[in-house]
């Protein structure tokens, strides 16, 4: 089973990290998105509520996904989660504004908002993890 794994890596590490980030970040995206449609759908929480506890589970997920399996990154584990929790405390700042707007100005629903929100964010979140939370130095050896 190991080496089935360390070969399936293997070719997964020879696609170009943009197509990584875009099946990583699709998963991930996809995750988030679903249970955020559960807390408001199922459980019936507010939006607002649901985003907080959907960033709670979702942002790290998608750090331990994205660190590894997109940036390859073995940099210092928790400077690295650090930093990429500083971007998603950003976007989280950013979705509340963006829903404020589109649910409670605009009267769009909130899972549409939330889906519009997401496709929108989501090159700013590409270049920040690259260049901010998974940035590797210069003289960063390559894997």
């Amino acid at each position: 089973m190991l080496k089935l794994y360390k070969f399936i890596e293997d070719i997964w590490f020879k696609l170009p990290q943009k197509l990584r980030f875009l099946l990583v970040g699709g998963f991930n995206t996809v995750f988030a998105y679903l249970l955020f449609v559960f807390l408001v759908v199922v459980l019936q929480i507010s939006y607002k509520a649901a985003l907080i506890i959907n960033y709670i589970i979702a942002v790290n997920v998608s750090i331990f996904t994205m660190r590894y399996y997109v940036f390859r990154s073995f940099g210092n584990l928790m400077k690295e989660y650090t930093k990429a929790w500083g971007v998603y405390i950003t976007t989280l700042l950013l979705n509340y504004v963006a829903m404020y707007i589109m649910v409670d100005m605009c009267k769009i629903n909130e899972l549409v908002g939330q889906a519009v929100y997401t496709v929108l964010i989501t090159f700013f979140t590409y270049f920040m993890h690259k260049y901010v939370s998974f940035a590797k130095p210069k003289d960063y050896p390559a894997k």
